[in-house]
């Protein structure tokens, strides 16, 4: 795989960006758990083992499914589009952190993302890595209960952001390809992928810095490279709301499926959000100016969609 494209820029014009989505997440865990040990100190800080949310609880599974034009959408293949040209993804990966579970009388609760055996996922950050299959599923330790959907930050918070990759253990690393080695800082999501037309020719020009828009798929932009990132001294990481049914029961295994909308991720990278007070030298490249709109414009868009559940005892 490339190594980070130079072309993207983390650092933005202080005070220049908009407020949408901008705000940290309130920690307005409800409080009545009796597992819940709350908010731990770590939050405004970057720990590589964070203090649990709570004791115990049920293992959620969130099967992280990318869909293009409502099918899957497949990494390292030709990806079929309507317009009868097609798609190969060559780099998509993103950070999920400060995940909560929305209750329905408007109070949240925080809760952990663990890896397979249980332990606390390192810094409280999931990194989804389309090359690898197991980085689909993310796991959220969680009390019982119903829940009317969930929440998350998609990057991660401005503590760990501040910090050298060669200072972090995965998946902050510099093997997650996530550093914008330009202004120092991570990638909140990378996308990078080729067209290809009917008869097999190239078209849309190639993933990376610098290259060419890419065709237009009914009526859809596809873009061949989207870097979307935050702010060094600014927390500007964008915060997702999914809403849907979700009922967390006593024991078991529970696994609910959710779908990453590419149609809704080119939408946002191609919105005419005015983002000229960012594009200031290298960070006016294509693919940080699409990153910097799609950043702005997430809270307005349908990015992930909860689908139905499987359970298992």
């Amino acid at each position: 795989m490339p190594e980070a494209s130079s072309g993207a820029g983390g650092e933005l014009a202080a005070g220049g960006a908009s407020e949408a989505g901008d705000a940290p997440i309130a920690g307005s865990a409800s409080g009545t758990d009796d597992e819940s040990i709350g908010w731990s100190a770590s939050a405004s800080t970057c720990v590589e083992h964070p203090t649990p949310q709570r004791k115990n609880g049920t293992v959620v599974s969130l099967l992280l499914r990318p869909v293009l034009e409502g099918n899957p959408f497949v990494f390292g293949q030709l990806n079929p589009l309507a317009s009868g040209d097609s798609l190969i993804p060559l780099n998509f990966r993103f950070y999920i952190s400060e995940v909560e579970l929305l209750r329905h009388d408007g109070t949240t609760t925080a809760v952990d993302l663990v890896t397979e055996t249980g332990d606390l996922e390192p810094y409280g950050v999931h990194l989804f890595n389309a090359e690898e299959d197991e980085s689909s599923s993310m796991r959220v330790l969680a009390p019982a209960g119903e829940y009317e959907g969930l929440r998350f930050a998609l990057g991660i918070k401005l503590a760990c952001n501040k910090l050298a990759a060669t200072a972090l253990g995965d998946p902050l690393s510099d093997a997650s390809q996530m550093t914008w080695p330009h202004t120092g800082g991570f990638l909140y999501l990378r996308y990078e992928g080729r067209s290809a037309e009917a008869d097999g020719a190239g078209a849309g020009g190639s993933a990376g810095a610098g290259g060419a828009a890419g065709d237009s798929s009914a009526g859809l932009e596809i873009l061949p490279a989207v870097h979307m990132g935050g702010n060094l001294v600014k927390e500007l990481v964008p915060h997702v709301t999914v809403s849907g049914s979700l009922l967390v029961p006593q024991s078991g295994t529970l696994g609910y499926g959710l779908r990453v909308v590419m149609d809704e991720i080119f939408k946002g990278a191609t919105s005419d959000i005015d983002v000229s007070d960012t594009s200031i030298g290298f960070r006016s490249t294509p693919e940080a100016v699409a990153g910097e709109r799609l950043r702005r414009d997430l809270p307005e868009l349908h990015v992930f969609e909860l689908e139905p559940p499987v359970m298992s005892p």
